[in-house]
């Protein structure tokens, strides 16, 4: 039994609600003087004090997964993946991208009286995975659809989506937890409008520099989270998986902040991802309003995807403070996506911007649609309501992974 396993807790939270009880009803009898009612009264005490602060504990870890399984914990790891690198572009073997640790977990669905088979459940893996190229490590909790262990299916390679967190702050299990990805996703898989695809569920890239979101920053330390995303996680997933090889295999996603990463990610990397979907996501810069880019005018320079150096932005210029930039404009505007839609060739890739249909999130996917040339191409979905968490979009969620099962492909 797993420490987010119900069996487990059942183990521990009954027998705290027992102790409780017994409390309530059996301290008016050891209400007296002296050594052995003192005693009994401290035993009840500590005895339903730990218990229910262990019952608390094992919740809280079960919602936000802090702690999967009891390697996790103890800081063991059950199964080492041996693995051979394979790059996903072209199927040639390359040299390993890092160590990669995969753990079966005991997450994801389970149909209630029968043991969990992963040929009829699915399975949900945690990868832990060291990023050499960016010098970050990272983990994902991998989701593998049920006919990725069927013998019908032994012979393909499922699409993937990249599921980045929403931020810094995110406890990484908002997509597992709140939106409950597996079990919409196998329901989904099940009506035949979606087809089967592999999620992983990225969790915050320890190391990353607070507020430097899916941006490489030079000289920051922890500031190589795009090259992890786009590059070192990539890698890992296709040395431990079968998936796809090319491009069109390959979609990204992402909810608040991490849907404007998700966007980003394939614009900027339309050779490894096809696909994006942001689901409440801004397309500007943090500190601009709903839709809108950088008002500062910059001139394009000869480096491919970046912006020239403006002036003004000398080796003098004092960043403000906690700007993850650097005080460079240069970087500011790169991070705009609005704006690059306005100043560089649109890339190969097919977005879908989902939002409320009322506020600002709607504008900002109206104005960033607005923009979208061919090849590019940018859906909108506006959907009733205000969805402002993962949970309460979940009802909304099989339309996101139809949109994303109909621009993905197999092989």
């Amino acid at each position: 039994m797993e420490p987010v396993s119900a069996a487990f807790l059942a183990l521990v939270c009954v027998p705290a609600a027992a102790c409780l009880v017994a409390a309530v009803v059996l301290w008016p009898r050891f209400a007296g003087r002296g050594v052995r009612p003192a005693a009994a009264r401290t035993g009840l005490l500590l005895a339903s004090q730990a218990l229910l602060t262990a019952s608390v504990v094992l919740l809280v870890n079960r919602y936000f997964v802090f702690y999967a399984t009891w390697d996790d914990l103890l800081g063991g790891s059950t199964t080492n993946a041996k693995v051979r690198q394979v790059q996903p572009s072209r199927g040639a073997e390359s040299a390993p991208s890092g160590p990669v640790h995969r753990v079966t977990t005991a997450l994801g669905p389970k149909r209630r009286g029968h043991h969990r088979d992963p040929a009829q459940d699915g399975r949900v893996d945690r990868l832990d995975v060291g990023g050499a190229r960016s010098g970050l490590d990272g983990q994902a909790y991998v989701y593998l659809p049920p006919q990725y262990f069927q013998p019908q299916y032994a012979g393909r390679r499922l699409p993937v989506v990249v599921l980045v967190p929403g931020g810094p702050s995110d406890a990484g299990t908002a997509w597992l937890r709140q939106a409950r990805l597996p079990e919409e996703a196998g329901a989904a898989g099940a009506t035949g409008h979606v087809q089967p695809m592999v999620y992983a569920m990225v969790r915050p890239v320890r190391g990353l520099v607070p507020g430097g979101r899916c941006l490489d920053l030079p000289g920051v330390a922890g500031g190589q989270a795009e090259t992890f995303y786009a590059q070192d996680l990539p890698l890992a997933l296709a040395a431990t998986y079968r998936l796809p090889q090319a491009r069109a295999g390959w979609g990204v996603a992402g909810f608040g902040e991490g849907g404007q990463c998700a966007a980003r990610l394939a614009m900027l990397h339309s050779d490894r991802f096809s696909a994006a979907a942001s689901l409440n996501g801004r397309f500007g810069l943090p500190a601009d309003g709903p839709g809108t880019g950088a008002r500062t005018v910059v001139k394009i320079g000869p480096r491919a995807g970046r912006p020239e150096k403006p002036a003004g932005d000398g080796d003098g210029a004092k960043p403000a403070p906690g700007d993850p930039y650097g005080g460079s404009e240069a970087y500011r505007l790169d991070d705009d996506l609005t704006w690059r839609l306005q100043h560089f060739p649109p890339p190969p890739v097919s977005v879908l911007a989902a939002a409320a249909a009322a506020g600002p999130d709607a504008q900002a996917a109206t104005g960033f649609a607005a923009l979208a040339k061919p090849p590019m191409r940018v859906d909108k979905l506006l959907v009733p309501g205000a969805p402002a968490t993962l949970g309460r979009w979940r009802h909304d969620l099989p339309a996101v992974l139809q949109w994303l099962s109909a621009h993905l492909r197999g092989e």
